[in-house]
């Protein structure tokens, strides 16, 4: 391998590594990369976990991102999940009402549902209406 293929592959690992390591540091930097389900534990959202879990692929499929806070710590799709995102996520869901337990916040970073338990079929119909999403379907 010659100095300039061995360059550019140095370059193209280093620009991987980079892309997939990047860590989130706060809820706006999933701004239009992701769309984000954010669930408080009550007993109206038991189960989310293993739910959102389940449908994994759908869920990459739309770029969503997920967070639940059980009460005793939060779980995400997410391998890492920083203090300021940890933060940002407890502090939005200490402000909505107690019958909001399930918000959509779309890749623009407006809320875009507010529902009191977990309904993925609904969450999904709500995404794939969504304009942007609906462009993204074309072009998939």
């Amino acid at each position: 391998m010659n100095n300039g293929r061995r360059f550019l592959a140095m370059l193209l690992v280093l620009i991987s590594l980079t892309a997939y390591g990047v860590e989130m540091n706060n809820l706006g930097d999933y701004q239009w990369k992701n769309r984000v389900i954010l669930v408080q534990a009550a007993s109206e959202t038991e189960g989310a976990v293993d739910s959102l879990r389940d449908a994994h692929a759908e869920l990459d499929d739309r770029d969503i991102i997920w967070f639940v806070n059980t009460g005793s710590g939060l779980v995400s799709n997410q391998a890492r999940v920083s203090d300021g995102v940890a933060n940002d996520v407890n502090e939005l869901l200490a402000k909505v009402r107690s019958d909001e337990r399930v918000l959509l916040i779309g890749k623009d970073g407006g809320i875009k549902s507010r529902e009191s338990s977990l309904n993925l079929d609904a969450i999904f119909r709500r995404t794939d209406a969504m304009p942007m999403r609906v462009r993204e379907m074309r072009t998939d």
